[in-house]
């Protein structure tokens, strides 16, 4: 007799989500039945995923202060991504998941830990108006679990029949949602995650990223950068990304920069995470000249580096969102073929890089057995984009006009801006104005 085998995300996510959908129906009913209509909204939102996920939510957070400009937004996010969302200033409130030890423990257990200490620490005596999930995807972060805990008198999230997977894995999770929204077309996830804002009251969404750094992130980023040449190009090489078979060789790489270098002159700048730095040096040892390496460095040097840089050439992966944010030329060598399936998790029609000067180089169609996505764990049907490819790519982006980039969120407020606004009388308030017309023009977030 054949037993079917349960998904470990039975008993990681599944499970957990149904008994906490069980508990709040019929053992802690939330107090509030409906949003509250006296004061301000609150709204918390669980992006639990991946860094090029977080980034694709800004416009989010953005047009959800738009809708409700007095409404209190917060974020949970990874406690790695806390520093890249400090400075957005459609974000109220941020916070992360605790990190549970010890290493050897299950992963799904440790998220579940880690899901149930934040409920018991942030969520339980939080009256929040609207929790909301905006992803898309199978949830395999507990985001549903956590927008049931939290007793929110709203819940908003995507429908389980979004794709097979999520039918299987999230089965019985339309239920804990009060606003389940339907699949919809194939489209971009900044439209999805901006649909959510739409069902939430929002009439303007603008799609643009919005990440912001500060003075000092540049300053820090002008350090590691202090040996590049006045005279050079500096291009960026996102090495990294979630998984072996989306990422491109290192010798094609190394080949790319020589092609490059032998008609201008090119400063590579290596970017990755501290868990590659190995691979990093490997490449290093490979390239005509030798590069900046810039690893496990904080996410808003990160975004400092490459909005100095003329081009970023990447692996899909989320440094090459944060390229884009930044408004650096972004070149993405994707694994995903062409003609294969448009929804699935790997396709730039879905999560390509948002910006005005972004590429991506694909596959014309699978290899062997892969005809809707790549499914083969190491380097496959990526190895059909060629060093020639990337090259004449790498060229015509370079001719082209930089996009701008983005502007600066300051470190504190202005003192002459502050003078202004706390100016009272007739005669403190034209001091202000006749101080603020004689300083240099500024930059302003």
């Amino acid at each position: 007799m054949n037993v079917p085998r349960l998904s470990p995300l039975f008993f990681s996510v599944r499970l957990p989500t149904l008994l906490a959908m069980f508990w709040r129906k019929y053992v802690a009913r939330p107090k509030v039945l409906g949003p509250r209509r006296k004061g301000p909204l609150s709204f918390v939102v669980f992006r639990l995923d991946a860094l090029g996920d977080v980034v694709l939510t800004t416009p989010l957070f953005r047009a959800l202060k738009a809708a409700h400009p007095r409404s209190h937004c917060t974020v949970v996010v990874q406690q790695s991504f806390k520093p890249l969302l400090a400075t957005n200033p459609h974000i109220d409130e941020i916070l992360a998941l605790p990190t549970i030890r010890p290493e050897w423990l299950p992963q799904g257990l440790r998220r579940l830990l880690a899901a149930l200490l934040f409920y018991w620490t942030h969520l339980r005596n939080r009256p929040f108006d609207f929790a909301v999930s905006p992803r898309w995807d199978v949830d395999e972060h507990l985001a549903t679990f956590l927008c049931v805990m939290s007793g929110a008198a709203t819940r908003v999230g995507y429908s389980e029949q979004a794709s097979a997977a999520k039918r299987g894995a999230n089965r019985g999770f339309d239920r804990a949602y009060d606003i389940c929204l339907p699949p919809g077309t194939v489209r971009h996830e900044v439209l999805r995650n901006l649909a959510i804002a739409e069902a939430l009251g929002a009439t303007s969404c603008d799609g643009r990223l919005d990440l912001r750094i500060t003075e000092q992130d540049r300053k820090r980023a002008g350090r590691l950068l202090a040996k590049v040449p006045a005279s050079a190009k500096l291009v960026a090489l996102g090495i990294g990304a979630h998984s072996a078979g989306r990422r491109w060789p290192l010798k094609r790489y190394a080949a790319v920069l020589a092609g490059l270098h032998r008609t201008q002159e090119m400063c590579p700048a290596i970017v990755c995470s501290e868990a590659e730095f190995g691979e990093a040096l490997k490449l290093a040892a490979l390239l005509p000249r030798p590069p900046v390496i810039v690893s496990g460095a904080r996410l808003r040097d990160v975004c400092a580096v490459l909005e100095r840089c003329a081009l970023f050439i990447g692996n899909d992966s989320g440094c090459a969102h944060l390229a884009a944010a930044m408004g650096c030329k972004t070149l993405v060598i994707s694994r995903h073929p062409r003609n294969g399936d448009p929804n699935h998790f790997n396709s730039p029609v879905r999560f390509a890089p948002q910006g005005r000067l972004v590429r991506v180089l694909q596959p014309a169609s699978g290899r062997d057995e892969c005809t809707e996505a790549c499914r083969v764990l190491p380097p496959h049907c990526i190895l059909q984009v060629t060093v020639d490819d990337v090259i004449a790519a790498a060229h015509e982006m370079l001719r082209e006009k930089r996009a701008q980039a983005p502007q600066l969120a300051p470190d504190r407020p202005d003192p002459v801006l502050l003078a202004l606004m706390h100016s009272h009388s007739e005669g403190a308030l034209r001091a202000s104005v006749a101080a603020l017309e004689a300083t240099e023009p500024r930059t302003m977030a």
